[in-house]
């Protein structure tokens, strides 16, 4: 397969992403934070949040061919190590497609849909697994930011010679090890410092830096004659 058509279609991906994320923050700029569980439990049931959810659900997998891509032109410096950081990135997004699955089939849609039925007795039971499933989403993200921060570390490395083009990606590998940092020592080391509002508001920003930086990478990388992938 030729490497252009590739990378072209990897382009589209990742400006699509900024685009879905924007949406993202669009959505959640509509809604107060939530007074009580119940008013969180059917915040989720809303419309806006429903496509909100779709979109990123299949956004993971857009990321995947986004991600097989950079891996792919990693391997021609290292192919053992360019497998390697693929299989993080898979572990990664296989949890956020799961996690994300659980999240929009059950927990906006199946459980809200119980919760109109239900008295206020049967109420507290569908709100108690609401956060069962935040829990057990909360304990996963530990293993999805690992594993991403792996395959970034290793990513970082792999395109440190060759075109001054890499630098771009290496940039935003960089970024991205510092943030999976940020979040594995704020949200399970317990770093005070590190905790607060702050990652949350400055995200879609990142986004929009790291996969607009992602997207002329792959744009501006020359052309390989050997094939691709």
């Amino acid at each position: 397969m030729k490497e252009k058509p590739v990378r072209i279609a990897a382009v589209v991906i990742a400006l699509v992403y900024i685009g879905i994320q924007g949406f993202q923050a669009y959505v959640f700029a509509q809604f107060p934070s939530p007074a009580t569980p119940k008013e969180e439990l059917m915040q989720g049931f809303h419309p806006l949040h429903l496509t909100r959810s779709w979109l990123m659900l299949f956004a993971m997998f857009g990321l995947l061919f986004l991600y097989l891509v950079i891996c792919s032109l990693a391997a021609k410096v290292n192919r053992f190590w360019a497998q390697l950081s693929f299989s993080g990135v898979f572990i990664f997004l296989f949890l956020e497609i799961m996690l994300r699955s659980i999240e929009l089939f059950y927990t906006q849609q199946y459980l809200p849909e119980q919760a109109l039925k239900s008295n206020e007795q049967a109420l507290i039971g569908i709100i108690d697994k609401m956060q069962t499933f935040q829990t057990m989403q909360a304990s996963l993200y530990f293993p999805l930011i690992f594993s991403a921060l792996i395959a970034y570390v290793i990513l970082f490395f792999l395109f440190a010679g060759g075109e001054k083009v890499n630098r771009l990606i290496r940039f935003v590998m960089a970024v991205n090890i510092l943030r999976s940092l940020w979040r594995l020592l704020s949200d399970y080391c317990k770093i005070s410092w590190l905790q607060g509002n702050l990652y949350n508001r400055i995200y879609f920003a990142m986004v929009v830096i790291l996969f607009g930086l992602t997207a002329l990478w792959l744009f501006k990388k020359k052309e390989n004659e050997n094939a691709f992938i």
